[in-house]
């Protein structure tokens, strides 16, 4: 769940980049940032350390970013290390992501698969949402080795259990059900 704190960032931030029609190049930032973020964790708690005065927070900020990134990314990063809000720029740009996506007509699905989905596989479920949702659809393959087989597909609002097993439940659950 995304906070508070990062819909009003995150969105404010798509505000400002959709007026400058600079969504998809800030978007394109934002998940580097985000990753780089989440992949060092120590940057993260140096940004935030209050022992080191704002100023020189900011300084480290545009020492590493200056020249790389947009100016709106590098002074959104500012503003989140001046506000002690560092932390939350993963999910500014997961709540700038949804805002993009919405606007975009893009929906993310996560299919789960006991094998790995094959490329032409993968396109084809991809066509098929396409067609079903009536929206592009950013596909992102997962493998669970647990699984018995079929696909499970992970939406932002639902999921979609075509595994053995929740075949196999559901069967269990007739059984019990009219044996009563």
């Amino acid at each position: 769940m995304i906070s508070k704190t990062a819909m009003t960032y995150g969105g404010a931030l798509y505000d400002l980049a959709r007026e400058e029609s600079l969504e998809e190049q800030i978007l394109g930032e934002l998940h580097a940032v985000s990753d780089l973020f989440r992949q060092n964790p120590d940057y993260t708690r140096l940004l935030m350390e209050p022992s080191i005065e704002k100023q020189e927070r900011a300084k480290l900020i545009d020492e590493a970013w200056g020249g790389s990134v947009h100016p709106y990314t590098q002074n959104f990063m500012k503003l989140l290390c001046d506000n002690g809000t560092i932390s939350a720029l993963p999910d500014c740009f997961e709540a700038f992501r949804g805002r993009y996506n919405r606007d975009h007509d893009i929906i993310d699905v996560c299919a789960v698969s006991a094998v790995p989905l094959t490329e032409a596989q993968a396109a084809r479920l991809r066509e098929k949402l396409e067609a079903k949702c009536k929206k592009h659809v950013e596909l992102t393959v997962r493998t669970d080795a647990s699984l018995l087989g079929g696909v499970r597909l992970e939406l932002p609002d639902r999921q979609l259990d075509g595994t053995v097993q929740s075949h196999l439940n559901q069967i269990q659950q007739l059984l019990e059900s009219s044996s009563l």
